[in-house]
């Protein structure tokens, strides 16, 4: 298997896959009414056959002879009937066949149902010598049949999720639906026709803007002729279910390697539509992975932690290693499959996720089965690839995050980020639960959640809706950005019985990442409209720590009343004043309340958020700013407001030194609407963040002397200038020049 890397990652895995099919036995059913037929999972349709072809991609590998020996009573011979149990459950049960699924319905011919047969397909060809003539038979139906079905439907693409058909993943599975027939049965009547519609998806897969004017020439058409609409935007960033999606933009990569590895088998070139704006998105995901292997959602992700995207990160790895010869793609693959393996054991019973998702694996076999499938089939495809192939990535001397450093920003989502080697900082406002801002050191992914992050909460008796971001301002420059919004945290207010009214308050949040690869600045302010409202609390700030398994399950809290070390907590809510307005954790990353309260604070729901229904991971949630009890406020008046600097890759002691030397305050400005916020850097640099929360444009003076650079617009200001023009929420971030 090539380096020693490479055979370590070979032997996590294969030590991995055996322990988790120990432990999928448990979830395995041999049909009563038909013994040859057996199902992993529910056998439900939809997400129930797509676990149960997954749960067979994976056992196929171990059933190969190339795994090693099986672990626990586990063997090949069993790994083999397991798998054409499961194959023949999938063939029959399909629209084709001649059974149901166990919820009594057949599956087949939607819009979804080719993304499980390309999930296991590696696992069909690896054990195609096992197959009966029956077999295979039945596989040519379902594939010819899956094939066809894409010949009937409309092809559509469209850069919002909100539109319906922003569909780059699915135009892309159901393009190798088609690529496959082809491949296998070149002799089909049909074969052109396979091969013009998975030209037609491939290229509306990962498509921009750009192409509909594109002169390139795929398959004898320029470009623009095969155009039906862009899914991501010019800089690549993916709104796939409504936010900024990372997840989805791996799953879309992972769908290009499958098929890749499908042609190279059959030593047939693949078609280049294959690979349309592939190296152009990797680009951009790989600048989102930590160097752990943990992909950052800098959107935020609506899936379970450490899953989703996370597994289908792994194939991708290993198609950017040996496809594009990343230099760094290896390690990042090793360290994916490591956060894997860690956990695996953590749980002692073989499965990848059945401590942090107890409570979903009690309430939804359905879903819980899904997504240890997830993992499976990911690791077994990584397997099998490097079972034939030698990575051979590029050498370089070059660190990766010399290599990933920079910025990047997608005006559309407010999503900006800036990644050195001391600082990821990253905002987004159209994110999956609006808006996601995070500020950690590169090297503690640990430290990364996306719920809310940074984002405040404000509790008003009766809130009805979910938060959402009404408008905001993004400006960014090298070395950062600086952006302003307001969010409304519920659609309205209703009392029982019968009244109810708009949402009377107001949530604004300016944040801004200075140029000096450690500090952010973050302010934010919560007004109530007129007339009497109900608060039932809030939270300011609210940065989510996770401390969960990741971390080893305890923090450090180090303050001015010294060290605090919180084991992970499970069960009734508490809250508790630090004592200190400074607050560093983990020795890595510094907080300095500047206004709004006295001390932080922390709140411990002591249950699993993140990740639909179910939550997936415990956090410590930081608050500047805390209110518990209710009380009923008259209006218009500010609610609360704070402002607090976070410091990326600060000691103790550095964060302790920032805060005793004042290094950061409010500045009196002439606007009751308006916001200054004065701030060392730690590039010894002062910096002024103003911002207006009103709804006009103000002529704003600010107390502060000398001359400023706006770092956005690069003009020059001056405090002898009467007055600087201010437009709601658009704010402006000031360096004071030095020479």
């Amino acid at each position: 298997m090539g380096n020693a890397v490479t055979k370590r990652i070979g032997e996590r895995v294969c030590h991995s896959l055996w322990q988790w099919s120990s432990f999928a036995e448990q979830y395995w059913t041999t049909l009563p009414y038909r013994s040859e037929l057996g199902c992993f999972g529910t056998g439900y349709n939809a997400w129930g056959v797509q676990t149960n072809q997954k749960y067979l991609g994976a056992m196929a590998i171990l059933a190969s002879g190339e795994a090693g020996p099986g672990e626990d009573g586990i063997t090949e011979r069993l790994a083999a009937e397991r798998f054409l149990r499961a194959l023949r459950f999938s063939f029959t049960t399909h629209c084709t066949g001649d059974e149901t699924c166990t919820d009594g319905s057949k599956w087949g011919r939607t819009w979804i149902s080719a993304l499980g047969l390309e999930r296991m397909m590696h696992g069909v060809e690896r054990m195609e010598p096992l197959l009966s003539d029956e077999d295979r038979m039945a596989l040519r139906r379902v594939l010819i049949d899956e094939a066809d079905h894409q010949l009937a439907g409309p092809v559509e693409a469209d850069p919002w999720g909100r539109s319906g058909k922003n569909r780059p993943d699915a135009n892309l599975w159901n393009a190798a639906a088609c690529a496959r027939a082809a491949l296998y049965y070149p002799e089909h009547a049909h074969v052109d026709l396979w091969r013009e519609r998975a030209h037609l998806l491939f290229l509306n897969g990962i498509s921009v803007p750009a192409d509909a004017e594109s002169e390139t020439v795929y398959a004898g058409q320029p470009l623009r002729a095969w155009h039906v609409g862009a899914n991501f935007f010019p800089h690549y960033a993916l709104d796939r279910h409504g936010y900024l999606n990372a997840g989805y933009m791996v799953i879309c990569l992972s769908l290009i390697a499958s098929l890749h590895y499908a042609y190279q088998r059959r030593g047939v070139e693949a078609p280049e539509a294959l690979y349309h704006h592939a190296e152009d998105l990797w680009a951009l995901v790989r600048r989102l992975i930590f160097p752990d292997g943990r992909l950052l959602h800098v959107g935020g992700d609506t899936r379970i932690r450490y899953s989703g995207g996370q597994d289908y990160l792994l194939p991708t790895l290993f198609f950017a290693a040996d496809y594009w010869g990343d230099p760094h793609a290896v390690e990042l693959l090793d360290g994916a499959v490591e956060l894997i393996a860690r956990e695996q054991f953590d749980n002692g019973d073989g499965s990848f996720l059945s401590k942090r998702l107890s409570e979903m694996r009690r309430h939804s076999p359905y879903y819980y089965t899904r997504v240890e499938s997830e993992k499976a089939v990911a690791l077994s495809q990584v397997l099998h690839w490097l079972q034939r192939r030698e990575l051979k990535p590029r050498s370089t001397s070059a660190t990766f995050e010399s290599m990933v450093a920079g910025d990047w920003s997608a005006t559309e989502h407010g999503a900006a980020l800036h990644r050195s080697p001391t600082r990821m900082v990253s905002w987004c406002w159209r994110a999956a639960d609006p808006p996601q801002g995070l500020c950690v050191p590169p090297e503690r992914s640990d430290m990364a959640e996306w719920r809310e992050n940074m984002g405040g909460t404000l509790h008003l008796f009766g809130s009805q809706g979910e938060r959402t971001c009404k408008h905001w301002h993004l400006n960014a420059f090298e070395g950062g950005f600086v952006t302003a919004g307001e969010m409304v945290d519920g659609r309205r207010v209703e009392l029982a019985e019968g009244w109810h009214v708009g949402f009377p308050a107001r949530h604004f949040i300016a944040f801004a990442a200075l140029p000096d690869e450690h500090t952010v600045l973050r302010v934010e302010r919560v007004t109530l409209g007129a007339g009497r409202t109900y608060v039932d609390g809030y939270e300011g700030v609210k940065l989510e720590i996770p401390n969960d398994f990741f971390n080893g399950r305890r923090r450090r809290y180090a303050g001015s009343k010294g060290d605090l070390v919180l084991e992970a907590h499970e069960g009734a809510v508490v809250r508790q004043s630090l004592g200190t307005p400074w607050l560093n954790v983990d020795g890595c990353l510094g907080l300095v309340g500047v206004l709004g309260a006295n001390s932080w604070s922390i709140l411990r729901r002591g249950v699993r958020t993140g990740g639909n229904a179910f939550g997936s991971i415990l956090t410590d949630t930081l608050c500047f700013g805390q209110v518990a009890e209710s009380s009923a406020r008259f209006g218009p008046c500010v609610l609360f407001e704070n402002a607090v600097v976070c410091l990326s890759s600060a000691t103790v002691s550095e964060t302790r030194r920032y805060h005793e030397g004042v290094r950061a305050r409010r500045i009196a400005c002439n606007h009751e609407n308006c916001m200054a916020l004065k701030a060392r850097g730690w590039d010894d640099r002062r910096y002024l963040l103003v911002v207006n929360f009103g709804d006009r444009s103000v002529d704003v003076k600010v107390n502060v002397k000398g001359s400023w650079c706006d770092l956005a617009a690069e003009r020059e200001l001056s405090d002898t200038d009467e007055t600087w023009s201010l437009s709601p929420l658009d704010p402006l971030l000031l360096r004071e020049r030095t020479d």
